[in-house]
């Protein structure tokens, strides 16, 4: 009879055992789960940090192309625009000089946009001056729309002028009636 509570008792104390090893192993799991959800809650911190921070960068690049762009038209113009302060008081005439000047010493042909960039004006006062050099300088300037009404404006010097001359009066109609499109667009 001792011999079977002695059996008793092993077996009982294996089984205490076994559960402490159990709820033992149920707590390191737990601590484990809970160390896992610290990790990831720290983690997504670091995500959202690393998200504001680089929306920031972003912001403060375009900030620097805008500065950029402001230093390269107040390089490109500064002689023609000390002359053109000299000359009409019209704050649009002084813009068309300016621009003038700039196509004179760079000809080719710009669109609306670069010209924003070029002279640092808003896209309607663009416009307008756009008008203006077609107007002003008729013989070098010319001013075409193209597709979706987009605006350009090509500057041509007097030696590639001389070829232009030759063309028929067809294109000369052809822009008074682009004159007339741009004037009632603004």
């Amino acid at each position: 009879m001792f011999e079977e509570l002695l059996e008793v008792y092993k077996d009982k104390v294996a089984e205490s055992e076994r559960e402490l090893e159990e709820n033992q192993a149920m707590v390191g799991l737990i601590m484990a789960v809970e160390n896992m959800s610290k990790m990831l809650s720290m983690k997504q911190q670091d995500v959202d940090l690393l998200g504001r921070l680089i929306d920031q960068v972003d912001h403060l690049s375009k900030e620097v192309a805008d500065l950029k762009s402001q230093m390269k038209t107040r390089q490109t113009r500064p002689s023609v625009a000390r002359t053109s302060k000299v000359g009409e008081g019209n704050a649009l005439d002084g813009h068309t000089e300016t621009l003038i000047g700039l196509m004179r010493e760079r000809p080719g042909r710009y669109t609306t946009s670069e010209l924003v960039d070029m002279l640092g004006l808003n896209k309607t006062t663009v416009i307008s001056v756009m008008k203006r050099a077609a107007e002003m300088d008729p013989s070098h300037v010319k001013l075409t729309q193209g597709k979706r009404r987009k605006l350009y404006l090509s500057y041509t010097p007097e030696d590639q002028d001389q070829g232009e001359r030759t063309e028929s009066d067809s294109d000369s109609d052809e822009a008074d009636r682009m004159r007339l499109e741009l004037m009632s667009m603004t």
